[in-house]
């Protein structure tokens, strides 16, 4: 079994059934109960024991958990398949449009849209019990009933319309564990309460505007309606009712999506390879930190961390930080130290090839060309030498037409690159570089005193070399290489946070290091330019 669909089966799976248990129990504790109260209190009841006594015959008897269920594993199964742990950034308009018309895009949104329906129209038939569920049949004898039916729905198709579009195209996937994580019951606590609910609804309700335009269309759209039946229609307490739903919709659905992100991202203590393992490499799909580091996604963003904790200079961390440095017996070998660092120099070596290739392409160094060999070539009848012409793939012709396109301003509207954007999508699969910059600081600096065997020593030119051409390529950035566009919200984007981060991350480790092996540092066999950069921060001067 791959170590990916290992981690989705025995990891994913199961966080995935807890996330909705607690958010089934969260219904019944906060948004239903609110609805069973409101409800008794509306019918003139304030005995405080006959809403006590509602509440409790929900709780001891949930069957109305059904429909939030069928809404939230519905969600759940879209969650799975979309979450992302880095940022969405189009290079250009088109292919902001391509994700927007395509088929997945669709369907996903269809899924939420329809979860959101029910669930919207699930609390306006627990506040006002007159007005029936979808699923259930109006009477001869209601008047308009239908009418409401169809304004309930639209209104909960439309907060799912804008829910889908905020998540799958604005980012709302995004997965970003929490750098100072805190226990599971203190982080779930911090998400309820009076700011996170103005919060929700700010962020998903819609305005009581949209409520009456719906209705009016709605209306409009029905000919051999009048307008007084359109004005019933937006009577005080329906209006009443799907605001009270709306903000229980906005406040179900943020806290189903902040406790997915909780549980999801909650650390992982991988293993270190053993020192009884003879040849590590015979099952690359052993559950070993090593293996996890060199995969993708999710799994090896939580294996980064998991370094990150285990390189972290804590007392609690010091029995699994030995065995990296520890040999295999026999043969004297450092696997465990080797497993980690080549996958965790090869990420960093990767995103600076990234960056240099689209900043500073004439650094990097051309590969000659060879000249044809006469006695290779083939010949013609004359023993002459024929020089084939290199075959056009059809990528490169696509190419070629694409360039032709962009010389007119309607098509260059949409095929031509966004200022910065290649910048930004570099930059937002920065995470992992961060956490294994700072990781292999604190290893190298434990590895001062913890390295009874010297198998970090030989290493550490290079591990300073990555570091420092990693820095001298992103120092060498312009500052308007990412830049806030005008017009966006307050809040900078992930990926010039974690710009910034890296910067720090960078500088840090080095000081780190310099300062616990001191003038040394200068003693490896490194060249002029990384030993002067070296010096500069021996004596305190790189700021």
């Amino acid at each position: 079994m791959a170590m990916e669909e290992l981690f989705t089966k025995e990891v994913l799976r199961w966080r995935s059934i807890r996330v909705l248990t607690c958010c089934l129990l969260f219904q019944l504790i906060g948004p239903m109960s609110w609805c069973i109260t409101f409800h008794t209190i509306s019918q003139g009841i304030l005995n405080p024991f006959s809403i006590l006594y509602n509440v409790l015959a929900m709780w001891l008897f949930p069957t109305r958990l059904a429909v939030p269920f069928v809404c939230f594993v519905v969600l759940s199964h879209v969650y799975n398949k979309s979450f992302t742990v880095s940022a969405w950034v189009p290079i250009t308009r088109w292919e902001t449009w391509r994700r927007f018309l395509s088929l997945s895009f669709f369907l996903k949104s269809c899924m939420i849209m329809l979860s959101c329906a029910f669930l919207t129209n699930f609390y306006v038939s627990l506040v006002n019990p007159d007005l029936p569920s979808i699923l259930i049949p109006c009477q001869p004898e209601g008047a308009l009933c239908n009418k409401r039916k169809a304004f309930i729905l639209y209104m909960g198709l439309m907060n799912g319309a804008y829910y889908a579009y905020y998540y799958l195209m604005d980012n709302g996937n995004l997965l970003i564990p929490a750098t100072v994580y805190p226990s599971r019951l203190q982080r779930v606590k911090s998400k309820i309460s009076i700011s996170k609910v103005k919060e929700a609804y700010n962020k998903h309700g819609p305005s009581m505007i949209s409520f009456l335009i719906l209705g009016i269309m709605l209306n409009l759209l029905n000919g051999k309606s009048s307008w007084t039946d359109g004005f019933v229609i937006l009577d005080i307490p329906l209006m009443v009712t799907m605001f009270m739903a709306t903000i229980l919709w906005a406040i179900s659905i943020t806290f189903f999506n902040d406790i997915f992100h909780i549980f999801i991202t909650e650390p992982i203590e991988i293993p270190l390879t053993s020192e009884e393992d003879i040849n590590p490499e015979t099952d690359l799909d052993s559950w070993r930190l090593s293996h996890a580091l060199s995969s993708s996604g999710l799994l090896q963003l939580l294996a980064f961390m998991d370094l990150k904790t285990l390189a972290a200079l804590e007392p609690r961390n010091f029995v699994r930080r030995s065995q990296i440095y520890a040999i295999s017996q026999p043969g004297g070998h450092p696997r465990n130290w080797l497993g980690i660092m080549n996958p965790s120099l090869n990420l960093i070596r990767k995103f600076t090839d990234r960056l240099r290739r689209h900043n500073c392409p004439e650094e990097i160094p051309k590969v000659p060309v060879k000249p044809l060999d006469p006695s290779v070539a083939s010949t013609d009848i004359n023993k002459n030498a024929v020089v084939k012409a290199p075959t056009v793939t059809m990528k490169e012709r696509l190419q070629k037409i694409l360039d032709g396109l962009k010389k007119y301003p309607v098509f260059a509207y949409f095929l031509a690159e966004l200022p910065d954007a290649t910048n930004r999508s570099i930059f937002a699969d920065a995470l992992p570089v961060i956490w294994a910059v700072q990781a292999f600081g604190d290893l190298v600096s434990s590895s001062f005193t913890e390295d009874k065997y010297g198998v970090a020593q030989r290493n550490i030119p290079d591990i300073l070399a990555a570091f420092l051409q990693l820095q001298k390529v992103v120092d060498g950035l312009s500052r308007g290489t990412i830049s806030k566009r005008a017009g966006t919200s307050d809040s900078l984007p992930a990926e010039f946070k974690l710009r910034r981060a890296l910067r720090s991350a960078l500088r840090s480790a080095l000081y780190t290091v310099t300062t616990t092996f001191g003038p040394s540092i200068l003693e490896m066999k490194m060249s002029a330019e990384y030993q002067s950069k070296l010096q500069l921060y021996l004596d305190f001067k790189e700021g």
